[in-house]
């Protein structure tokens, strides 16, 4: 594990982003083509590998081999400075096994994403050593919020403000923390226990999200982790958005409250805990930077970026 965390180098205007799918395939080509356009209109190229393209039948993108050839292109190409993903599903568990982490050591480049990427975010980030961009893929980033947009170019180009605003946080918990950012989808978390790409939580703040799970099997994985301690060490807890994935709102908001309540029960003491944080499969999706040591402050409501404690690449 890398003992201090390396800023990828900032990104220019002109400068090229390379997009690939690691692991379902586009299920909407025109969101996907206007994810490509808001790209180019903030003055980047965008360069592709392997396969990208619906395949109506098939919850894989291409095989294993080949996605992970795709990232191995993208990683070892000098004029490509970040690599997004088109979209999540499934697929990264089994991509892991491949990654040439030798390579993804020695190019260090953004990776962004979230969801099921989830896994490489946070394995590149522990054992490559450098941030990573839990935010907006290609195909969401029609969808996203201006400002979340503005935001992730922002951190792309190094710029980091060290206060970062949450509107709409709801304080479960108060108190302070502080530590390493990790975290992201909570099944993907809950299925890389046990092995080789599974990463201690103690002394870091997690952030938590999911889309698509009913109530119990949100209950089931919380009270996993629970019982295998893995909440025991915890710096601050940061809970993003659990939609039923229906675009029902008043079912979204109930079964919001009823995963807090849940938390609050299971959560041992000594650590904040942070809900409606902008982070998920709604629209409400700001970039935020794995990896990066941050401060939870609930007497100011905000999260702190502590950017001097990485270092440039």
């Amino acid at each position: 594990m890398a003992e201090q965390m390396r800023l990828p180098p900032a990104l220019q205007r002109g400068d090229t982003i390379g997009i690939f799918c690691p692991a379902g395939p586009p299920k909407n080509l025109p969101l996907l083509r206007q994810g490509i356009a808001l790209l180019t209109e903030a003055g980047f190229q965008v360069r592709s590998a392997g396969r990208i393209e619906v395949r109506e039948a098939e919850y894989l993108a291409d095989s294993d081999s080949a996605r992970a050839e795709a990232l191995h292109r993208l990683w070892a190409d000098d004029e490509v400075k970040a690599v997004m993903a088109v979209r999540g599903g499934y697929g990264c568990l089994r991509l892991a096994p491949l990654l040439d982490l030798p390579l993804l050591q020695r190019h260090c480049k953004w990776l962004i994403g979230f969801s099921d990427l989830t896994l490489l975010l946070n394995h590149l980030n522990r054992q490559a050593g450098y941030v990573c961009l839990h935010g907006p893929m290609v195909s969401s980033l029609a969808h996203a919020r201006r400002e979340d947009l503005l935001q992730l170019f922002s951190y792309l180009a190094g710029s980091f403000g060290e206060n970062l605003r949450l509107p709409g946080l709801e304080i479960l918990r108060p108190g302070s923390g502080q530590g390493r950012l990790v975290g992201g989808n909570l099944a993907t978390l809950v299925h890389s226990i046990g092995t080789p790409w599974d990463n201690s939580w103690e002394g870091c703040i997690l952030l938590l999200e999911d889309t698509g799970e009913h109530l119990y099997r949100l209950d089931r994985m919380f009270t996993q982790l629970h019982q295998a301690g893995r909440f025991d060490c915890l710096a601050g807890l940061l809970l993003g958005s659990f939609d039923t994935g229906t675009g029902n709102s008043s079912a979204d908001l109930r079964l919001q409250e009823q995963v807090w309540q849940r938390v609050l029960e299971l959560m041992p003491p000594g650590f904040p805990i942070w809900a409606n944080v902008a982070s998920g499969h709604t629209d409400r999706n700001m970039p935020f930077p794995l990896g990066m040591e941050v401060r939870m402050d609930s007497s100011s409501a905000g999260l702190t970026l502590l950017t001097r404690r990485t270092v440039h690449s």
